[in-house]
């Protein structure tokens, strides 16, 4: 049964029977994506979008810098409710092994999370009115990605992206008339995304 699996395994286009004589991703692309990011826990899930640039930097294995927007809500009880702007920069190290019909390819490199909070207005008013705090605000973020995905035919792509990161909600208290105290909670936000993409060749 294991040999089956494994002759099975080693028959795809991504395990060609000879050695890739060329390389299966062009020297540069742009790689463009949307997808659906899980929910946290925290933050709910919600769509995502991502321009890509890829560099070939030596076979097998490419360069990727990123940009990334995702939306969600707080959903949790525990902090106060509204909305979510993530907007994610990264560079990646991807490896790849494969053909021009099937390429896999997995990779991990550093992401740098910038938030943007926008404040439930029922949520600002019971905050300001129990605890006097005046402004409510998610700190940004370094963290890690794990990437895994296929490309077929080499154009189209399909993805699975682990974030990891862990900012800060920080709670702003008015003290007196020119006074203030910040309180910081930080959260583990990581997410899973699902993605599909299409690529761009810019150079061969």
């Amino acid at each position: 049964m294991h040999a089956l699996a494994l002759v099975t395994m080693l028959s795809l286009p991504l395990y060609p029977l000879n050695p890739v004589q060329q390389d299966t991703v062009s020297n540069m692309s742009l790689h463009v994506t949307a997808g659906v990011d899980g929910p946290t826990g925290i933050i709910s899930a919600g769509p995502e979008t991502t321009a890509k640039l890829e560099f070939l930097f030596y076979h097998p294995f490419f360069i990727r810098a990123a940009f990334d927007y995702r939306f969600g809500e707080v959903t949790s009880k525990v902090y106060p409710a509204g909305d979510l702007h993530t907007a994610t920069f990264s560079g990646e190290i991807l490896y790849y092994r494969g053909t021009r019909k099937l390429t896999g390819y997995v990779g991990l490199g550093l992401v740098w999370a910038d938030h943007s909070f926008d404040l439930g207005e029922s949520a600002g008013d019971s905050l300001l009115a129990n605890s006097g705090i005046t402004r409510v605000e998610v700190s940004n973020a370094l963290g890690y990605r794990f990437t895994a995905g296929l490309r077929f035919k080499h154009a189209f792509s399909l993805e699975i992206g682990i974030t990891g990161i862990q900012p800060n909600f920080v709670y702003t208290r008015q003290l007196g008339p020119t006074s203030y105290s910040e309180v910081k909670d930080k959260v583990r936000l990581n997410t899973v995304r699902v993605s599909f993409g299409y690529l761009f060749t810019l150079k061969m």
